[in-house]
């Protein structure tokens, strides 16, 4: 069990991990597409509004006289719209386009008239495409009838005019190659930190559950010592009561001593049994292959009986001849509690109906009883110890509510599923076995 509460602190702390890194590096890869598309929306503009060439606001401040932008330090004033304040764009996208940039842009400009028939190809700025080249990729996107978009790693941006359109596409593969670059590095040190993360975690886990495991542990030997505590005083009651009735005779006083030593002697049998079935059973079970078919109708034929004597039905649908492997008393013992548990809060006059049947791999044990529906909420509580879900009721058939857990636990240790829901007035336990994955251990036999 502890092993498996480390399983699940890894997987959790190396789950949040990974989403984490994956928000990190989804964010910064989308920052990274939005600076690249941002920044060839502003050049394709640019050389646009330029007629082919590049125009930009240094090129007009250059062009003005020395000093006829300075102010008394010497400085140069900086034009009207950068005086405000920076846009998001500014902040996270490609900022501004300085005078370098028209040596660094890779790109070329075909001109067309109204009806694309090409009059005009610039290829001066660009050594990848030749004129030919350039001629088809522009025919390409006037056939496309986009204005602008991305092909094979360019960038491209039709403007129309009264006369003529002006197709101007730059050559955006360096930049494309440098975010991917970035991408793929992000992604490889995330994995690397992944792995790293999760043997860290998976060494210093048991150091971190440490104070939960000697909490439970203390909790388990509580139970033990004060259930072999409270064996001795009983056997006293009941030896004493026996005396009693031998010298007196019996009398409703002694039976109910004696009825109540019963039940307590029983709850602190299956509190041992449930302290020790969560640690120690797997080591103890006796795995063998047996016909489950007759295990469960042996287990379950005595309550038919019992459930006569309570104005009661219970009918058997098992199917014959089904195998299964895993412990057999255990499989016996999970029949008797769930139909037991049945016989108890069934109502009278109602049929109990216990089935087994083969499901693909998997063994199926279902028992379905009429009674008061459970609260959905409650449903998944039946099997913690103790629990009871109507306290009187339980008081008037005996329940401990211990039971249902040591089921639980049978079921669990052959690595299987049981679970209860209300259906059809009443309510259904459901047993799901795995054929042939009980769980390992050291003593294993074959019949």
């Amino acid at each position: 069990m502890f092993n498996k509460l480390r399983r699940k602190f890894v997987l959790i702390v190396v789950l949040s991990l990974f989403i984490v890194e994956a928000v990190i590096i989804g964010v910064i890869s989308g920052i990274n597409y939005y600076n690249l598309n941002e920044r060839a929306d502003s050049l394709l503009q640019m050389i646009s509004d330029g007629d082919g060439k590049f125009e930009t606001e240094s090129d007009k401040r250059y062009d003005k006289k020395p000093d006829s932008d300075n102010n008394d330090n010497g400085r140069r004033d900086l034009p009207g719209d950068q005086k405000k304040k920076p846009k998001l764009s500014n902040l996270i996208g490609a900022g501004d386009v300085d005078i370098e940039t028209r040596y660094s842009t890779r790109y070329f400009f075909v001109r067309t008239d109204l009806e694309n028939k090409i009059k005009m190809i610039n290829t001066s700025h660009i050594a990848a495409l030749s004129a030919k080249e350039s001629r088809e990729f522009a025919a390409e996107i006037l056939e496309s009838g986009k204005e602008t978009g991305f092909i094979d790693g360019y960038k491209f941006l039709v403007t129309t005019s009264e006369k003529s359109k002006l197709v101007v596409v730059i050559d955006f593969n360096a930049d494309i190659s440098t975010a991917m670059n970035f991408f793929y590095v992000s992604c490889l040190v995330g994995f690397g930190s992944l792995v790293v993360v999760t043997v860290l975690v998976a060494l210093l886990s048991k150091r971190a559950i440490k104070p939960m495991v000697e909490n439970m542990e203390r909790q388990k030997q509580f139970i033990t010592d004060a259930g072999h505590e409270i064996k001795t005083p009983l056997a006293i009651i009941s030896a004493n009561t026996e005396v009693i009735e031998m010298l007196e005779g019996e009398n409703e006083w002694t039976q109910s001593i004696r009825h109540q030593t019963s039940r307590l002697s029983e709850l602190v049998q299956r509190l041992l049994k449930l302290a020790k079935m969560e640690d120690e059973v797997r080591q103890e079970m006796l795995i063998t292959e047996f016909n489950i078919s007759d295990a469960v109708a042996d287990a379950a034929e005595p309550f038919i009986t019992l459930a006569k004597s309570k104005n009661k039905d219970l009918t058997l649908d098992i199917t014959d001849g089904l195998t299964f492997t895993g412990d057999e008393a255990q499989i016996r013992e999970l029949t008797s509690i769930l139909t037991e548990n049945a016989v108890k809060y069934a109502e009278e006059n109602t049929e109990i109906k216990l089935s087994m049947k083969r499901q693909g791999k998997e063994t199926v044990l279902s028992v379905f009883n009429k009674g008061e529906p459970i609260a959905e909420e409650s449903l998944p509580k039946l099997f913690d110890r103790f629990y009871r879900e109507d306290s009187s009721r339980t008081r008037d058939t005996g329940g401990s509510g211990i039971g249902l857990s040591i089921a639980k636990a049978i079921v669990t240790s052959h690595k299987g599923s049981i679970s209860a829901r209300n259906t059809d007035g009443g309510i259904l336990f459901t047993a799901t076995l795995l054929k042939g994955k009980a769980a390992h251990t050291a003593k294993k036999s074959k019949t």
